[in-house]
């Protein structure tokens, strides 16, 4: 039995067999939550009691001895736009993990009234139409969204004010667009690699915070020219706030990987009047080789000058190195790829037993752990999810086809000549004007069928609808 947290706090008992992989224990989840079209946009994280826990590689064998108490987080693992998600089951997943990551700090929102109108978009989501006691609990929950510190007198009326805006919005509207105004930031899909262990003062919230704060003090940032980050030493923002000087927010250098490429933070505070932060951005396209070497992640890449240069960043464990290396690869692979590649899918590793093992079979899967879980790109996600959609609305119609035969009958009957009951109708009779046979019976019938009337002449009638005679159907 696995635990699996959603974003809201609801967690869902998950059997699986003893030999499952994750892949298996993900897609039963995501049938739970009628998001299995898109599964791929999820991942399952391995939670930690301190930090952002690491994601479990879904190819490879669930191991409860290295998860603890069984427990498993769901998060969305590629961030997309709203409008490239299918379904609304989809969307509200993704609407819970970016409230969750708003609130904890994991997206900042740097303009207030953005800020505003996404408290709005949670309020008429959450409780619906504006409703002061029920508003202004959610006002509450929402206080850490946008720039922190002393907030204006009317912030809370401005929100309001939003909210009453959207009256009538239905609950899927408001969280789509929450979406689409968070789907604007810098950190939107952001994953955050950190050099030193993340603690209450080394994290995103306040990395963000603080890029933000020095972005509005100072004017240009400070360029350095060596390209050897040491996650031990080389920390930004260490010298205490008691003594006068620097912010004491006590960050230290960590990476971003995103879904343009990679971002390194260097903020540095060497006094209250020489503020400087550094935040090099390195687009995927000017990647050409990127690798773990125990602690250290090396990248390779062009420069804006055209020059290749190698970037060294030494974090503090290994571990952290090789999931800093797997994200590259995999958000690469996603954002920017037409297809996973065969080199990526198939690359694994071996434990011990495993490697004594490949020597006389090197085709044995004995010990084998694969590197990376991604199956599809982007564009594939959405072209499966969209296949599947069409599908299923497909299959209904013709359910719901296929329920009314009557109606078909009642139809194919209406057409038919009373008399013979196989050719359509197409004669009127005269003076009675009733139309009732075709053109073969009609001049049998001295009398109407109908009326009884007498039949004097006939008149060849052209109706709307053609008579589709239906195979295999005997109408009695």
């Amino acid at each position: 039995m696995w635990l699996v947290s959603q974003p809201n706090s609801v967690i869902l008992e998950i059997k699986v067999e003893p030999n499952s992989i994750g892949q298996q224990c993900l897609e039963k989840v995501c049938e739970k939550l009628e998001i299995g079209a898109e599964a791929d946009y999820f991942g399952l994280r391995v939670c930690s009691g301190s930090g952002p826990g690491r994601w479990l590689n879904l190819r490879n064998h669930l191991d409860p001895h290295r998860i603890p108490s069984r427990r498993l987080d769901l998060r969305v693992k590629f961030w997309v736009p709203p409008h490239l998600l299918i379904n609304e089951p989809t969307r509200h997943q993704f609407y819970l993990h970016a409230k969750l990551d708003l609130i904890e700090g994991r997206l900042v929102v740097a303009d207030q009234e953005v800020a505003r109108k996404i408290i709005a978009y949670i309020a008429q989501a959450e409780t619906g139409d504006f409703d002061p006691q029920a508003a202004s609990n959610v006002y509450a929950d929402c206080d850490k969204i946008g720039p922190q510190g002393e907030k204006p007198d009317d912030h809370e009326a401005k929100i309001m004010e939003y909210h009453c805006q959207i009256a009538g919005m239905r609950a899927s509207q408001a969280e789509y667009k929450l979406l689409k105004e968070i789907s604007k930031l810098e950190s939107f899909g952001e994953e955050i690699f950190f050099c030193k262990p993340v603690t209450q003062n080394n994290n995103a919230h306040n990395l963000y915070s603080h890029l933000l704060y020095h972005r509005q003090q100072a004017e240009e940032p400070r360029t350095r020219d060596d390209q050897e980050i040491d996650g031990g030493g080389t920390v930004g923002c260490l010298t205490s706030a008691h003594t006068g000087a620097g912010c004491g927010c006590r960050l230290s250098t960590c990476v971003g990987v995103g879904p343009s490429g990679i971002v390194v933070y260097r903020p540095a505070c060497n006094g209250v009047h020489d503020i400087g932060v550094e935040k090099q951005s390195i687009p995927y396209t000017s990647i050409h080789r990127a690798q773990p070497v125990r602690r250290i992640f090396q990248l390779c890449y062009v420069s804006d000058e055209g020059h290749e240069v190698t970037l060294h960043v030494k974090m503090a464990t290994s571990s952290q190195a090789a999931a800093l290396y797997r994200a590259v690869t995999e958000k690469h692979a996603f954002y920017y790829c037409e297809t996973v590649r065969t080199d990526v899918t198939e690359q694994f590793i071996r434990d011990l037993k495993g490697t004594i093992a490949s020597i006389f079979n090197d085709s044995s899967t004995l010990g084998r752990r694969y590197v990376f879980d991604i199956r599809r790109t982007c564009r594939e996600v959405h072209d499966r999810a969209r296949r599947e959609h069409y599908a299923r609305t497909r299959d209904r119609t013709q359910t719901a086809q296929e329920s009314r035969p009557r109606s078909r009958s009642r139809s194919v009957e209406a057409l038919a000549c009373r008399v013979c009951m196989d050719a359509p109708i197409d004669t009127l009779f005269l003076p009675c004007r009733h139309v009732l046979c075709c053109e073969h019976c009609a001049p049998r019938c001295e009398r109407c069928p109908l009326c009884r009337g007498e039949v004097d002449r006939l008149m060849h009638v052209f109706l709307p609808l053609e008579y589709q005679r239906s195979p295999g159907v005997i109408i009695k």
